[in-house]
């Protein structure tokens, strides 16, 4: 793990780390590999800005939240998929049971997700790859729940090192592949050389690498993309460099599950959900405003073997309501 983080921090293009992400000092790594920190991490600045639960886990935000993701997937749902063990969350007491603020999040998107995986479940093996997971909360969830899931983490250099923390805590016997032993079993001497093939990643459970490295994995093989709350905290060129892999490596019947803000502008630039740059063949199955955070907006999006037109209408009319926006209610009455 240790030696994954250095080689991954040494070689991160810093082009593709945006001004929200560029917080961590040149020491970070003594906290990083600090083991009272790591043990707790989910309350403590190892795991700033990516879990809402430091910031926002009040007792009565946390008690409506609750309250509405049980009226979408039921009480015994919530208690079956949520996760208080590992890096000591900050959890809130509720009628004599813990919950984590950021926890709930997870389990309403796993909610979401559920029905697709359950269609790709039917193969032996198929493969999720989520862009910018965090501390891989989503990713155990998913595989806890679908153990034929093969689980691809593509994250900063921080976030990689503390989800394989988690998912090693949490699934002691899982094979994990990080970048150092991918490096010594395709025998290479640069991640230059570097050609990750889907057989190379069939028999593990977890493959978490940085970022830049999606563009080393093969072609039209991945059956799920997911990216929750990141793309918006990106620059435009990251936004692009991740657009244009997931067009590459995703499957025929692919989905992509993308739940981001309707506008953010921390990341140096100003990010749009409307102007993410989807190519032609998809299709929205779902698209509406988020749960519980009305500035975000959740899509799932299925890839189709024609070019469809109307996309791009749909982007435009959501929010910020500017001229693209106007120009889509005139195409829509004119059409």
């Amino acid at each position: 793990m240790k030696y994954s983080y250095k080689l991954a921090k040494k070689l991160f293009p810093k082009h593709l780390i945006s001004k929200h992400w560029d917080i961590y000092p040149p020491d970070f790594y003594k906290d990083l590999f600090n083991e009272d920190k790591i043990k707790s991490f989910r309350s403590n600045e190892l795991s700033l800005k990516l879990n809402d639960s430091l910031e926002k886990a009040v007792l009565s935000r946390t008690k409506k939240v609750l309250n509405q993701l049980g009226r979408i997937t039921g009480k015994m749902f919530i208690e079956k998929n949520k996760e208080i063990l590992v890096g000591n969350p900050k959890t809130i007491k509720i009628f004599d049971k813990a919950y984590d603020y950021h926890d709930l999040f997870i389990i309403y998107f796993y909610h979401t997700l559920s029905p697709i995986l359950s269609e790709k479940d039917k193969n032996a093996h198929f493969f999720v790859c989520e862009i910018g997971g965090g501390y891989g909360a989503l990713a155990h969830c998913i595989k806890k729940n679908f153990p034929n899931a093969v689980c691809l983490l593509f994250d900063l250099p921080e976030q990689n090192y503390i989800s394989n923390y988690y998912l090693r805590k949490l699934n002691p016997s899982a094979k994990i592949l990080n970048l150092d032993a991918l490096i010594k079993i395709k025998n290479i001497k640069s991640v230059d050389d570097l050609q990750i093939k889907k057989i190379d990643l069939v028999e593990y459970d977890f493959i978490i690498l940085p970022g830049y490295l999606i563009e080393k994995i093969q072609s039209n093989f991945i059956d799920v993309f997911i990216n929750t709350r990141s793309f918006m905290e990106m620059n435009i060129e990251t936004v692009n460099f991740y657009f244009s892999n997931i067009h590459r490596a995703i499957n025929r019947n692919g989905v992509l599950y993308c739940v981001n803000r309707y506008l953010k502008k921390t990341s140096g630039d100003a990010i749009k959900f409307k102007n993410f740059p989807f190519d032609e063949k998809w299709s929205f199955e779902i698209s509406r405003k988020s749960f519980s955070q009305p500035l975000i907006h959740e899509a799932l999006l299925r890839r189709v073997n024609y070019k469809n037109y109307k996309l791009r209408k749909e982007l435009m009319r959501l929010k910020p309501y500017d001229v693209n926006f106007f120009k889509s209610l005139f195409y829509y009455k004119t059409s």
